[in-house]
């Protein structure tokens, strides 16, 4: 085989690669809507004010039911390992909020454990859960879809990394799908520690 030949393939191999460890195989660019990012960066300072709120929580006594129902989630989660763990604690998370068909604003973590919710909900709370458990703030995601059944219904979930593998965690199922197996969902904005991005 030509070294040019083969030079491509290998490139076009490191390139198929890299794709498949991005959420949905698909790149991402920053985001220009002004409401979103304005919505995200208001909920990264909830986040961090409940996770501060988590720590003490774990270092004295507190009045918080949220966050000590957040503690019990995440240390029986903790009894498990690797994708065990986060199949617990998408399990725990959703059983742990009722639903509702009423239009619940964006809130809170422990906002969110406090009532009944909508896929915001269910989303933010797993997020902060992810946090309290040790997955690193470049692994974990929230993640606005587009659903192709029903079509055009707009959804919130979270994605988790698990080796080279973006794990899709949803209110609707306890099934932890990988975001390039399935074709359930449109990916149109992902939100993390870095902002919002916009998927092509």
């Amino acid at each position: 085989m030509k070294p040019a030949i083969l030079a491509f393939m290998v490139a076009a191999l490191a390139a198929v690669q890299a794709s498949a460890m991005e959420p949905f195989g698909r790149d991402a660019v920053p985001s220009k809507s002004d409401g979103l990012i304005a919505t995200w960066r208001g909920l990264q300072q909830q986040v961090a004010a409940d996770e501060d709120e988590i720590r003490q929580c774990r270092e004295q006594p507190c009045d918080s039911a949220a966050a000590r129902r957040v503690i019990s989630i995440v240390d029986e989660a903790r009894r498990f390992g690797g994708r065990q763990m986060i199949g617990h604690l998408n399990r725990s998370i959703n059983s742990a909020i009722p639903a509702t068909r009423a239009n619940v604003p964006w809130l809170s973590p422990l906002a969110a454990l406090d009532r009944a919710g909508d896929c915001k909900s269910y989303a933010i709370a797993k997020y902060l859960a992810l946090a309290d458990a040790g997955i690193a703030a470049r692994d974990r995601k929230l993640v606005m879809l587009q659903l192709t059944t029903p079509p055009g219904e707009l959804h919130l979930a979270v994605l988790v990394r698990d080796g080279q593998h973006w794990l899709i965690l949803d209110n609707r199922t306890l099934t932890l799908v990988d975001s390039t197996a399935t074709r359930q969902y449109a990916p149109l904005h992902e939100f993390d520690e870095d902002g919002v991005r916009d998927f092509r």
